[in-house]
Parts: C-alpha cells; structure tokens; sequence
C-alpha cells in the first residue's frame, strides 16, 4: 500500500500518517518534518532551506524536494509500503513524484484528503508548541499547560515553530488553496481521492480513514 495524505495546516495529517502507518507498518515518510531537521543543520543546505521555510515562510524547490525524495526511498524495499505525508504539494511536483514512484517500482494507492475549515485550523495551530530538541508536538492547554514547562520526552525547550504564528499559517493557507488545490484535483479526476472530515477528534478521524481504506483492500 502506497497512500499520500493532504490537508490544510492544523488538520492533523502528521498524526493521522504516524496511526495508518503504525496500523498497516508502512514507512511514514514526513517531508515537512524532515526539512525542518535539515533546516537546523549548518550546512549550505540547511542553511538554504532555513531561509525558504522560517524566513520568507515558503515551500522548497523543486530542485531540493527530488533530491530528498529519491533519498527517502531508494533504500526501502519494494515490498514496504509508504505513506507520503508533505509531498506532492504542487502541481510542478507531479511528474517527479510519479517519476520517482515508477522508478522504484511503486504506486499511488490512494490519496486521503483531510477537510478543515480556516477557523479551526487557526484555533488549533495557535496551540501548537514542539520541543526545540526531539521535535515531538505538543498542544497547549493538553499535553503541556505552560510554554515554561520542559519537554517530558528529552527535557529540551517547548517553543512555537516560526512558521506556526498567525502570520506564518495566513501565508500557508494561502499557498495551500493555490498550489496544493490543483494536486487534489489531479487525484480528484483519477477518481483515487478520500475524503475526510477534519473537525472531529483525533480517534473518529482515524476511524473514518479505516473504514474507508478497509473498502479497497478487504
């Protein structure tokens, strides 16, 4: 099984890919995450994507994304499935991303759409904090109840991502209406798009993607 999962900021495909991939042992492959790994690095890299993604809030190049990519899977043994979490987000993403799929003898399955609308997904990155030094992500007022607190995994720095500020998540709605609308409707029109309603809790949206993924492989 080969799966990508979309969806506007806040709507929970992070958690959602680490439970399907966790439910079916597919390789979750975060593009986002990983960027921002590199993104800490100094190196001409991550140097260059630090400006991109943290200062001027924008999406890699292309350039970049393929390089990663192949890297991701060219080790993984055909038999392992994937879940793409963060990739392709453009439309200029396409023909590399079915390049690479093709070259590695692989497929997109399914490609699952989490909906959610503007309002919830500002409410729910403005409680959004990561730990500066393992990156897990907490939510404020749940799993922390104060900025001041340590992380309980590595006891390192709670802080909120740049881009997870107000004008950071205006900037990526924006560019996910322009550039990762167009992807979807790609999918849309090879009839290979599940779509899930995001303004529900964690568990009945991962009940949802199960019982829609069970249609196609039971």
């Amino acid at each position: 099984m080969n799966v990508v999962i979309l969806g506007p900021q806040g709507s929970g495909k992070g958690t959602q890919a680490q439970l399907i991939a966790e439910k079916f042992d597919l390789e979750h492959i975060d593009m986002g995450k990983f960027l921002r790994e590199v993104a800490l690095l100094n190196t001409p890299l991550g140097k260059e994507i630090n400006e991109i993604i943290n200062i001027k809030k924008e999406l890699v190049d292309d350039k970049i994304l393929k390089k990663v990519l192949h890297l991701k899977i060219q080790d993984l043994p055909r038999e392992k499935g994937i879940i793409f979490d963060g990739v392709p987000r453009r439309e200029d993403q396409l023909a590399y991303f079915e390049e690479a799929m093709i070259k590695f003898g692989r497929q997109v399955d399914r490609v699952i759409l989490i909906k959610l609308s503007e309002k919830e997904s500002f409410q729910r990155i403005a409680k959004r904090r990561i730990c500066e030094k393992c990156k897990k992500v907490f939510i404020l007022g749940k799993d922390i109840q104060s900025e001041t607190e340590k992380c309980p995994v590595c006891s390192g720095k709670i802080i909120q991502r740049i881009d997870d500020t107000e004008e950071g998540v205006k900037k990526r709605l924006k560019i996910f209406q322009q550039e990762t609308m167009p992807v979807i409707k790609y999918y849309e029109a090879q009839d290979n798009i599940i779509e899930i309603n995001g303004d529900q809790i964690i568990k009945k949206v991962f009940k949802d993607i199960l019982k829609q993924l069970k249609k196609i492989y039971d």
